[in-house]
Formats: C-alpha cells, structure tokens, sequence
C-alpha cells in the first residue's frame, strides 16, 4: 500500500496536510468541521488503496448474491462505511497547536481509514456501528478506490464475496 511505504508520496500529502493546518490557523472560520473533512478526504482519496476495506455486513454480502456479487447492479445501494467517522479522524489530526509529524499523520489516517461494505442505510454513525463479516485485506488490494466514494468492483471481488457468502451459509 503506497501511503504505508511509498516515501515520496507521503512526503507529498503530509506537506498538504501541513498547509492545510496552517490555513486553519490562519482563516480559522473559513475552514470549519464538515469542508476540512471534505478537504482531507479529497487529497487523501489520491491513493487507490484508501478507504481499505476490511469487512461486510451480512445484509451486504447477501444483498450482492442477489445479482451474482456484481455490485454494479445495485446502483446507491451500497457504500464503505468508515469504523472511526471521518469527522473524527479530522478532528485528531486538527485540533491541536501544532501539525501532526509525517509518521504519526500517517499511522492515525491509516488506522482510522478502515472501511467496511454496508447498506447505505446501515451507514449512520448516530448509531452502533453494525456487526460485520472481517476480510483479511491488508494491502488493500481488494475493493480498491474507483472514485472518491466509490471501489472497484472487479471479477477478482465478485469471486471472493462468492467463496465468502457460500462459507457464511
């Protein structure tokens, strides 16, 4: 996964992460809650390996059987739900006197980027976070970013929630 290991890019992002504290230093009232979480977001959704996705809900899995695990056949129905709120992981990393060093920027996104598969509507972080099915995917070399919001949902995930949903039967 590149922003655990790729040197140069996470000097990159770290060094806009950094501007970025220092805007809200500056114009403090221009840079509130929701536009810098929408701002992180955007300059750390740059890696396809974002958003790792490391669970399903049953309500998903059994959802995608319903059309051969192709997801592309239930257009909104399904997204990545984040264990840690994005709020949150904003909060810690901008709410402090000064900026986060590279390693420690670098360890708290990565650990609170976990995603899991869910139903748009299991997504509410006004309530428990739902039970969900674990997927050893450390590199996050399934269900890679498509778009910002988004995963790619190739023949590879399709034949993996397959041999996942037939073990959970």
């Amino acid at each position: 996964m590149r922003l655990a290991n790729d040197q140069a890019l996470r000097q990159a992002l770290h060094g806009m992460y950094v501007a970025l504290f220092n805007a809200v230093l500056t114009c403090t009232n221009d840079f509130r809650g929701g536009r810098l979480t929408t701002m992180l977001t955007a300059i750390m959704g740059i890696e396809d390996c974002g958003w790792r996705v490391v669970g399903i809900t049953q309500e998903a899995l059994d959802l995608l059987a319903t059309e051969d695990f192709n997801k592309n056949k239930l257009p909104r129905k399904l997204c990545r739900g984040h264990i840690t709120d994005r709020v949150k992981t904003t909060r810690l990393m901008f709410e402090r006197e000064k900026p986060l060093k590279l390693d420690e920027f670098f360890k708290i996104f990565l650990e609170n980027d976990c995603t899991v598969i869910m139903l748009n509507e299991q997504n509410n972080h006004t309530k428990p976070f739902p039970v969900y099915i674990k997927i050893d995917n450390p590199d996050a070399k399934l269900f890679p970013n498509g778009s910002l919001m988004s995963w790619k949902h190739r023949s590879k995930e399709r034949d993996f929630l397959r041999r996942l949903h037939s073990k959970e039967l």
